[in-house]
């Protein structure tokens, strides 16, 4: 392995062998891959259709040690919504979606993204606590709080 390696897919790719969702053998191809292609063993497994969303997200989180939460389940409050700017939101692919006693509560659908997470914290500018959720229920939660996403004007 050279050095470019992304430390966090190793874990990963233990994680992932640990439950049986792909063999070793899979998981050292996804890892060569990523490695070529200079993606995440994650986005690799995905694409293969070798891993879930959901145990992708399940695993990353439990990596990440924090709680994998079921995003579609949960009622936005707007108030929590709107600690968040929609820019930022947005280009992390994150919600804020509510508040445990004075804490701001966020799911990310990228727990390893630590520039994301603390682009999160600067503009929030109070306690956070990070959750993992599905990216396709982060994204619908967006649509839900901020409409449609504006097209790139030319």
């Amino acid at each position: 392995w050279n050095a470019v390696m992304n430390l966090r897919d190793l874990p990963l790719g233990s994680l992932i062998v640990r439950d049986a969702i792909a063999r070793p053998a899979t998981v050292r191809d996804a890892l060569v891959e990523a490695q070529e292609t200079d993606r995440r063993l994650g986005e690799v497994m995905l694409q293969h259709g070798w891993i879930s969303e959901r145990d992708l997200a399940r695993l990353l989180a439990e990596q990440e040690k924090l709680e994998f939460i079921d995003l579609a389940k949960i009622d936005l409050d707007d108030r929590a919504v709107a600690y968040l700017p929609e820019s930022v939101a947005r280009s992390v692919e994150a919600i804020a979606y509510g508040f445990a006693n004075s804490v701001l509560l966020v799911a990310v659908a990228d727990p390893t993204d630590d520039r994301g997470l603390d682009e999160i914290r600067e503009a929030v500018g109070r306690r956070v606590r990070f959750k993992v959720a599905l990216a396709s229920e982060i994204e619908s939660a967006l649509t839900d709080a901020y409409g449609e996403p504006l097209a790139a004007s030319a």
